[in-house]
């Protein structure tokens, strides 16, 4: 009996055991909404290319939330957007959204991914080459992003008519055709290591697809150069050379140096970037030529109130006419009122009042954040409150009545 009593235990003990060990094993497969989604899929009808195109597109993350969201936000056109849209986005929200790297602004990223190769040949291509079956419609695949593609962003994604446009490779054919025949289409140009060699070297030999004689102010151009040339090649023997491997980066030099010589005004930088291959190129030319293009929209005046060793000479050293005016040149570049975020500006106001001990100052952020968001109860709250540690009643008392008043609060 007492044999068989130690044989049920071991035996209960064994399906314990058992039963732990195959609840370890047992796979469950995660929720399909629980990944990292950082695009959505699109699609648009073409009219003009009678056919449906996939877009694949990026949302800003204060575009996603009702009290940051912005009336509109720069657009950029990605081409190969099937292989090119990760690595150029992860870029953007480094430099748009990290606290510490608001170099750029945020950005609707518009990736246009190409049906199959021969839809690639045949939509980047500005003329037939020889070639009519198979390469000619970069036309009207411009007609396409102008008149079908533009006004479905701009309308149903809050984007504006500040434009970028980002080639690579054959992809550089609609970035330099866009600049030569439709210079209107896009503020900033990407031209990343350009397939110049097309039709004879179509831009930079055909005067009807040359920069020539243009007014491109206002305009920005960043050229990113590949090393593609023959092992011991340097830039300046590249320039002499006639070695049929180096073609590729003479092209490049050969349409720097013919727009250099053009009186355009277009706003030009480009780089030979030596370390790099064909590919590798692509991602650091974005980053460089965004960094180009958008120059001017870091805040580096902000810089100043980092620590508490800078002291104001004038009152335009004040921190809110910095701001102001400092926001006043971001919209006159960008195209369209562009304000500060309204925390960001009550988040600075606090800075000067409590790091700082610059009440004064700080009056004058509150203040200032009224003036950009006159119809929002918060700031009103804000300044309630900075009041009430001033230990002015009536001022805070009248401001908290404000902030009732827009909160519908009876």
């Amino acid at each position: 009996m007492i044999q068989l009593e130690k044989l049920l235990i071991a035996f209960l003990l064994l399906s314990i055991v058992s039963c732990d060990h195959n609840k370890k094993d047992t796979y469950v497969a995660p929720k399909a909404d629980t990944g990292i989604q950082i695009g959505l899929i699109d699609t648009l009808y073409s009219k003009v290319l009678n056919q449906e195109r996939e877009l694949v597109i990026y949302i800003p993350e204060s575009a996603k939330d009702p009290k940051r969201k912005r009336k509109q936000y720069p657009v950029v056109y990605l081409l190969d957007g099937d292989y090119n849209f990760v690595p150029f986005v992860g870029m953007l929200k480094h430099y748009s959204e990290m606290n510490d790297t608001k170099i750029l602004p945020e950005m609707i990223v518009v990736g246009i991914p190409n049906i199959d190769n021969n839809s690639r040949m045949m939509d980047f291509s500005p003329t037939t080459d020889g070639k009519p079956e198979q390469q000619g419609g970069g036309n009207k695949f411009l007609e396409f992003m102008e008149t079908e593609l533009f006004p479905y962003i701009e309308q149903n994604y809050s984007g504006s008519q500040n434009r970028s446009i980002i080639g690579h490779s054959f992809g550089g054919l609609v970035v330099m055709n866009a600049l030569t025949t439709h210079p209107e289409m896009f503020t900033n140009y990407l031209l990343i290591d350009g397939s110049l060699y097309f039709d004879d070297k179509l831009f930079l030999n055909n005067p009807k697809y040359s920069l020539k004689g243009k007014d491109l102010k206002n305009k920005n151009l960043y050229i990113g150069i590949a090393n593609t040339a023959t092992y011991g090649s340097d830039l300046e023997s590249i320039k002499k050379d006639t070695i049929r491997a180096n073609k590729y980066v003479r092209h490049s030099l050969e349409l720097v140096n013919q727009i250099e010589s053009f009186d355009t005004n277009l706003n030009m930088k480009w780089k030979y970037y030596e370390n790099d291959t064909h590919g590798s190129t692509a991602f650091l030319s974005q980053m460089d030529g965004f960094r180009f293009f958008y120059s001017w929209f870091e805040f580096k005046d902000e810089y100043k109130y980092r620590g508490k060793s800078f002291i104001p000479k004038t009152i335009e050293d004040h921190f809110a006419n910095l701001t102001k005016s400092h926001f006043e040149l971001v919209s006159k570049k960008i195209g369209y009122t562009f304000k500060p975020e309204e925390q960001w500006v009550s988040g600075n106001a606090s800075m000067l009042f409590n790091y700082h001990k610059l009440p004064k100052q700080a009056l004058e952020n509150y203040n200032l954040n009224i003036e950009y968001y006159p119809n929002s109860s918060k700031v009103y709250k804000d300044l309630a409150d900075f009041y009430l540690l001033q230990e002015d009643t009536i001022a805070a008392k009248e401001y908290y009545a404000k902030t009732l008043e827009l909160d519908d609060n009876s």
